[in-house]
């Protein structure tokens, strides 16, 4: 079939509304003229301002969003010990354990929410487990994570979250980056918020907020140019900052937006057959940096996906296919284990275009053409 003569409709993509585009301007050129490009006022602006959006007493901005997953599992000393993982995340979520001198023990999925919660965590917990690190796939927070806490608690465990897609989500207890130890966002070009490229721990830990401003500045004390411990450059430039932060008095409004894309989706696939969405329950706040279609049974992502795009020009995307125990970078650690549920459900789930310029017009020309292709035609 010949594909109709429509402008394509992106998977997702940074959104950069054209009146914060001089006010932006103004912000570099004020840093360029200071001399001040890394380590500044906006900076410091961009990290007093998160913390407060996030409900935490302290967070610390680095070059990207694997950075403070790596440095908040330093502080915890692993030393070989093992870290808890789901395999359904972007293969940094591991990277960062064994960088952080980690073993990743992977875990499968829950069929509903699309992440490890209390049941697949708990049977791994060994002797040497150290920490877990909990993922919010998409930007959902699995509405029992209390639970979760709960278990690293009574456990002794570090609770991590990899928040990377969770900026703005908020559940009862609390919002995405206040609920375990520490968190790390990430701030790369396709997320809810982006700077480009960078991060953010997130923490009430004093303690863990000075080691991570000391590690990202290749170990150096808070008050003196002495290096007291080996460290990394892991900074934010001051210009990412500026973005950063521009784009945080949006926060808000950005997800508004996303959740009512979502709920127009919802509106319009909720009677499809065997298919069904990943959405928030109500009172959950939910930025979809993904929004995921579990297809029905035999569908395939790949198959689905193709045909959106060949033939209606509409790009889809994955959660996260393949998961990270069939990555050859991380194969090994799984010999002998298996994955039922994360096999079966990631192969036929679908990730929907989802960006801030998606208009309801483009989600209406998604669920046609997805209503077409899932009835046959």
């Amino acid at each position: 079939m010949t594909m109709p003569d429509v402008l394509p409709i992106a998977s997702g993509g940074p959104f950069l509304p054209e009146e914060d585009v001089e006010p932006l301007l103004e912000d570099f050129a004020q840093i360029l003229r200071s001399g001040q490009l890394t380590q500044g006022e906006f900076l410091e602006r961009f990290e007093t301002d998160f913390a407060a959006v996030v409900g935490v007493t302290h967070a610390v901005g680095m070059n990207s969003g694997t950075a403070p997953l790596e440095v908040g599992l330093r502080f915890a000393a692993l030393d070989g010990g093992e870290v808890i993982v789901p395999t359904n995340t972007f293969a940094a979520s591991v990277s960062a354990v064994c960088l952080a001198g980690g073993t990743p023990v992977l875990a499968d999925i829950d069929a509903l929410t699309l992440g490890s919660g209390r049941s697949q965590i708990e049977e791994l917990i060994g002797p040497r487990t150290r920490a877990v690190m909990a993922v919010h796939v998409g930007g959902f927070i699995d509405p029992a994570f209390d639970e979760l806490v709960a278990l690293c608690r009574e456990a002794g465990l570090m609770l991590l979250e990899d928040a990377a897609h969770a900026h703005g989500a908020r559940i009862e207890s609390g919002g995405a980056g206040s609920l375990g130890d520490a968190a790390g966002f990430s701030f790369y070009a396709t997320k809810v918020l982006t700077c480009g490229e960078g991060g953010m721990l997130t923490t009430n830990n004093a303690e863990l907020a000075a080691f991570a401003r000391s590690w990202r500045s290749h170990g150096q004390a808070a008050d003196s140019r002495d290096i007291v411990r080996v460290g990394h450059n892991y900074r934010l430039p001051e210009m990412s900052a500026a973005l950063g932060w521009r784009q945080l008095q949006r926060l808000e409004e950005f997800v508004d937006g996303r959740e009512q894309l979502a709920q127009h989706y919802q509106q319009r696939l909720t009677h499809v057959d065997g298919a069904r969405l990943v959405i928030a329950p109500p009172g959950q706040r939910h930025p979809y940096y993904k929004l995921p279609l579990v297809l029905p049974p035999m569908a395939t992502r790949s198959a689905i996906g193709q045909r959106l795009k060949q033939e209606f020009g509409i790009s889809t995307g994955s959660i996260y296919w393949p998961p990270c125990h069939m990555q050859p970078a991380f194969k090994q650690m799984c010999v002998g284990r298996h994955f039922p549920v994360a096999d079966e459900i990631l192969d036929r789930t679908l990730a929907l275009p989802m960006h801030g310029a998606l208009t309801h017009d483009e989600v209406d020309r998604v669920c046609d053409a997805l209503l077409e292709i899932l009835r046959g035609g």
